[in-house]
């Protein structure tokens, strides 16, 4: 759960030893931050590789986590050495990501987006704005959704959803990146309702992630052929206004630079059933993001763990 500023143990108060660990991390975090901006970025990049990998073989429960989310997905696909791999070049792609968002803080918004270079889909969007309700992009923890959200704000005004982080310093640093290199405005959940509202009602961008089992605003949807519990504020927000629904992504190509997808707005059907409805936009925007997964499975964060909320009366747990 994120914590209020009163809460965090780092702040007023709180158990001396926590206090010392979030202080630790969080200059140490601001140490790795300076030293990554004083780098050349191809430098920074193979660092970021280096770290993930180097994170992958330290961090034994992540490990283990990313392991049984691949093999969740893809019980017949793969061996168990196509698993081991995959699994390592997810944290290796995860390492590099986080190592360039950083790096991108020292560059200006032009070399920012030079860094994508092929994309396809404006036109998409661009019908859906039209209409002047707002549009919500969906997408997933996929390639670099960080960047994505550079471009969307390049083309239109944007504000995207966001976590509040565990220790306000953190959380204002990430926002503070995010506003001031990537140009979108954040809405923080759990307090976004009027946030969003105000901005679909001034035609705007809101760029969603929908692919992780949190919150207790969601439904039960396919995923990878087995039920995994998915926000549905999207699909009921665009329901209820007449917004949008369009999925995006934006992953790393071959040559390691990006390319963006826009893809065709997904209908919001308006039918006496709300709840059907909203069921449906979830499952078509589900089906979107595991068609993305499954073309670039080296690119999504497998350590998520998905699948973990059950229906109710499942063996293996309940919601709660």
């Amino acid at each position: 759960m994120p914590q209020s500023f009163s809460e965090n143990p780092s702040r007023k108060g709180g158990r001396p030893l926590q206090r010392i660990k979030n202080d630790l991390i969080y200059y140490s975090a601001r140490a790795l931050i300076f030293l990554i901006n004083c780098l050349p970025f191809p430098f920074v990049s193979r660092l970021g590789r280096g770290f993930g990998s180097l994170v992958y073989g330290l961090a034994g429960g992540e490990r283990r986590k990313t392991l049984a989310s691949i093999r969740t997905a893809f019980p017949k696909n793969f061996s168990h050495e196509q698993v081991e791999r995959l699994a390592r070049t997810v944290w290796v792609r995860l390492g590099q990501n986080l190592f360039e968002v950083v790096r991108w803080h020292s560059m200006t918004t032009a070399e920012l987006l030079s860094q994508v270079v092929r994309g396809r889909g404006w036109e998409h969007l661009d019908k859906a704005l039209n209409r002047g309700k707002g549009a919500f992009v969906v997408t997933g923890h996929l390639g670099n959704w960080e960047l994505l959200g550079a471009v969307l704000a390049a083309h239109h005004p944007t504000a995207g959803l966001a976590q509040k982080l565990y220790d306000p310093r953190f959380d204002d640093l990430v926002t503070e990146m995010r506003t001031f290199k990537l140009k979108a405005s954040m809405i923080k959940r759990g307090l976004a309702l009027r946030g969003i509202l105000e901005a679909l009602k001034d035609n705007k961008i809101v760029y969603a992630l929908v692919d992780q089992d949190s919150g207790n605003d969601g439904v039960f949807v396919p995923f990878f052929g087995k039920d995994a519990w998915t926000q549905s504020g999207v699909a009921r927000i665009a329901r209820k206004t007449g917004a949008a629904v369009v999925p995006a992504f934006l992953v790393r190509g071959a040559d390691g630079r990006f390319e963006f997808q826009i893809d065709r707005e997904i209908e919001v059907r308006q039918s006496k059933d709300f709840e059907g409805d909203v069921l449906e936009t979830v499952r078509r925007y589900t089906e979107a993001v595991e068609s993305y997964v499954k073309a670039y499975p080296d690119q999504w964060m497998w350590m998520h763990e998905r699948w973990k909320t059950r229906p109710q009366g499942e063996t293996t747990g309940e919601k709660v």
